[in-house]
């Protein structure tokens, strides 16, 4: 069994205050490395905790590290050393998951005026995952997500199963391709309870720094962290992308 674990950056809907991206990012990890990954996770937890204070029961959340809104207990440490933890973090993560696979989708806003943006990304990232499970992993898959439109993605799986279609490579028509093993709906997780879903946050947000560099913060490399994760990409997600990003 593999677990799929997705977080969102950014916001899929189309009024004046949307973002102008939707990012999703998954973490692929198979049942037989679950347990030496948390026990990772936590010696990292431990380490951060050591190095600058912050409890290992605190969620890990990317955009509150460098601005504060709700999470009060990052008070009391400096923005620089908030933002090493995301540096560090970004280090440790090909280590942590030396066996796994992350998958990214990201997609422009602007450029599908007509498509439904959670639905294009969504299906663009279930299509991946069941991809690399019957050719890769020769295994079947579940889906752990963070807080998310939950009835809207069920159905959209769920749909996919029946009819999926895929442009062919041959002709100019397209062929039915349902996605078949990816078991069950997608699993809620709230992110605070998760580590792994804190870790997908993480991967999700330096994605979107690296595509949105910000230049008060670049001062700390952070459009850079990014490629940290290289030895871990499913670079056979997009053909059309040195890093495997889904764009389209």
């Amino acid at each position: 069994m593999h677990i799929l674990y997705v977080d969102e950056s950014g916001d899929p809907g189309k009024h004046k205050y949307s973002s102008p991206h939707f990012i999703l990012s998954g973490l692929i990890i198979s049942q037989e490395d679950w347990t030496l990954c948390l026990d990772r996770l936590k010696t990292f937890r431990k380490s951060i905790y050591t190095t600058y204070g912050l409890n290992q029961r605190t969620e890990i959340h990317a955009s509150e590290l460098i601005r504060i809104n709700n999470l009060k207990e990052y008070q009391k440490i400096t923005k620089t050393n908030r933002i090493n933890i995301l540096r560090d973090y970004a280090s440790q993560i090909p280590i942590i998951f030396s066996n796994a696979k992350i998958i990214n989708i990201c997609l422009k806003i602007e450029e599908h005026p007509e498509r439904d943006i959670f639905d294009l990304a969504w299906s663009r990232l279930l299509q991946r995952y069941d991809i690399y499970l019957k050719k890769e992993a020769k295994d079947k898959g579940i889906v752990v997500v963070d807080d998310t439109d939950s009835i809207k993605l069920q159905n959209l799986q769920r749909k996919m199963r029946v009819y999926n279609p895929i442009p062919s490579h041959f002709s100019e028509g397209t062929y039915n391709a349902p996605i078949n093993n990816i078991l069950e709906d997608p699993f809620s997780r709230t992110s605070n309870q998760s580590y792994f879903i804190q870790t997908v946050d993480v991967i999700a947000h330096l994605l979107y720094r690296k595509e949105y560099p910000k230049g008060s913060l670049k001062k700390f490399g952070l459009e850079y962290q990014f490629s940290k994760f290289e030895p871990i990409l499913l670079k056979k997600a997009s053909k059309l992308d040195n890093l495997g990003i889904v764009r389209k």
